[in-house]
Order: structure tokens, then sequence, then C-alpha cells
């Protein structure tokens, strides 16, 4: 009413693309449009297209204003422009390779970066990146990515440099490549109330353990003093002592699942795998919340932290492929365990046969 009563009209659509809008807003004679939830280089473009006032609400131009500030400041051709872009990407892989030098510095830094691991599952090379950006993201997408699951990026919010991955075609084919762009925290968007991570006991995370182990588990009275647990190749079978606490079956039994895990072929050498398999059970330990005290990383960072950037990161992206692996196995089995039993819907009450036998001498 309040609008009719100034002589003008709202009309609604939702329109797809800013060519939809304009042919839209064609016909009419508009004064202005309210823009909602669209992303930034949809926004940069009507915004060309149309002369008219444009309000956008949950869009983000952070990276749009400091592209086109650059652009009215210099104009690049196309070789420059891809030459910029190329020294932007070396400059983030530097970033990446003095994280990881810092990450294996000493063993309270490793084992601040598994803690991150766990908790924030994405690329090595990203992973490195947000944990020196900010050590308390758990969950980072970019605008678009939040926007198709339903979440909108809060006003003001500053979003962390990251490797974002992109789709483009190529002599009319599509390619798959990367650029550098901003992602955002979970805690930086606005959407449906997070539900709090769900809480279980030891004995339900060991049951998972065994459920979702990739090989058989056996329980076992013999194994030598000193061994909590051991997977042994031959059999392809993990062996658990008996009689330990829940914690520590826990650990043991997901250290031995991810050296099953790199036991890919007759290369496998279990010392190889030894320090991957150990941090990887640090980041489900700290992941559901044990007692992570006895875990100390000092031969590890003694092992790795002065080899060259290659073998850095080939322990680092094992750490993290099968600790991850660990994690969403365990994740998955957890849930499908902790579902209630659906009621039967064709449940047969079968007679007893003290009835049965009742009726036939009533017959």
């Amino acid at each position: 009413k309040a609008v009719k009563s100034y002589g003008r009209y709202i009309v609604l659509d939702v329109p797809e693309t800013e060519e939809d809008l304009i042919r839209l807003c064609a016909p009419w004679n508009i004064d202005g449009a309210i823009v909602l939830g669209w992303n930034p280089e949809q926004c940069a473009r009507l915004q060309q297209k149309i002369n008219k006032p444009l309000v956008f609400i949950d869009s983000c131009f952070e990276d749009m204003e400091a592209e086109a500030k650059r652009s009215n400041e210099t104009e690049y051709s196309k070789e420059e422009y891809a030459a910029m872009k190329k020294t932007e990407r070396e400059a983030v892989w530097v970033q990446v390779d003095a994280r990881m030098g810092e990450v294996l510095a000493d063993a309270p830094t490793l084992q601040g970066f598994l803690d991150f691991m766990s908790q924030c599952r994405n690329s090595l090379p990203n992973q490195l990146l947000l944990s020196g950006q900010n050590a308390d993201i758990t969950d980072a997408r970019t605008f678009q990515q939040w926007k198709d699951a339903g979440r909108h990026i809060r006003t003001g919010e500053e979003g962390y440099t990251a490797i974002v991955g992109q789709v483009y075609e190529n002599n009319g084919r599509k390619a798959s490549g990367y650029n550098i762009g901003k992602v955002f925290d979970i805690t930086q968007t606005r959407g449906r109330p997070v539900p709090p991570p769900a809480n279980y006991q030891v004995d339900e995370l060991v049951a998972a353990a065994i459920e979702s182990s990739p090989v058989p588990i056996q329980i076992s009275d013999s194994l030598p003093d000193g061994i909590q647990a051991q997977y042994v190749p031959k059999n392809r079978t993990i062996y658990v002592r008996n009689g330990m606490d829940a914690g520590t079956t826990l650990c043991a039994i997901v250290r031995e699942c991810a050296q099953a895990d790199f036991h890919k072929d007759y290369t496998y050498n279990r010392q190889a795998y030894a320090a991957p398999s150990y941090c990887a059970a640090y980041m489900v330990a700290h992941r559901y919340g044990l007692d992570t005290a006895a875990f100390n990383f000092d031969r590890v960072v003694a092992l790795y932290g002065n080899l060259g950037k290659e073998q850095q990161r080939g322990f680092l992206t094992d750490v993290n492929i099968v600790g991850g692996g660990l994690l969403r196995s365990l994740s998955r089995t957890l849930a499908v365990q902790s579902r209630e039993p659906h009621t039967a819907e064709y449940a047969v009450a079968v007679p007893s046969a003290k009835k049965q036998s009742r009726q036939r001498e009533r017959g």
C-alpha cells in the first residue's frame, strides 16, 4: 500500500541471469531494482547493463571491487593479464611452502596443524593457507558454494585467500583449473541454525572403527610385549591386544587401519608409513575429543623437518588423505549406527506352539 500510494508498483520475479532481468525490465519504465543472492560476477555485469539504481542483498563485492580498482588504474593486454595472474598464483604457492616449513618446524606447531586438519577438511595447500590466516576455520567455501548450500555471507565479512577450483571452456571443450580467490568460514554465514556435533561414547567409536576397517580385525592374546595392535600384510588382518582400555584400543585400531590403507602393492613398507599413520590416529582422537596427552611428535619433526619441500609435501598429503578417509568412514558408520530401527511394516505375530495345540484339541 505504501508503494502504491506513491503511484508506484512492485514487480516480483525470479530471473536466473542478468539477461533475464534485463528482458523483464525492458517493457517497464522501472525506477530501480532490488536483487537478492546473486554472485559477484552477475552483479558486476548487471551494473554495466542497467543504468538504474540497484540494491544488492546477500551479495559479495569484495573481489570484484578490488579487480575493478586494478582495472581502472591500469589497462592490461591479454598477455599482461595472464602474466599478472601467474605471478599471483606463484606468490600463493610461496606462502604454501613457507607455511609448510613452519608446520614441520617443531612438535607443538605440527600438533596444532593436525588439529586444524581434523576440523577443516580441504586440500593440503588450502589447509596450509587457511590455518595461517585463522586456526579456528572449520568449513571454508566460496560465495557460490555457500549460496548453493542455502547459506549467505554476512554483511561486512572479509574472505580468506584460498586456491579455488574453476571450470572453463577451452576451444569449445570444458576444462578445469584453479584461481586465487576468497572463501568464507561457516561462522561468517547466516542461514538455518547449524546442529551441534554429535557426542559419542568411546565404546561406540571403537565399534564404528571395527565396522569401517578396510581389513578384518581380530582380538589377540599373543601379541609381543609393547605391541598394542599390528597390521599383518601377509594375512591382510589387524590384530589387537586384548584387555586394553577403550581409548587406547581406538587409537591403536585407527593407526593400523591407516597402515592397511597404505598397503596398495608389494612395495608397502610399514616403517615408511609409521609417522603418517601415527598422525592420522591423532587426527581421529582429537576430532572425537579423546585424551591426546600421550601423543608426542618430536620424532616426526626430527624425521621430516629438514627434508626437501617435495618430501614434506608428500608426507603431509599422505596424512591428509588417509586421516581424512578414516574420519569420513567413521562418520558414515556412526551415522548408520545411530539411526533408530524402523518399525517393521509387515510384521507377523506367529501363535505360540501351546496355543496352536489347544486349537487342535478344540477342533
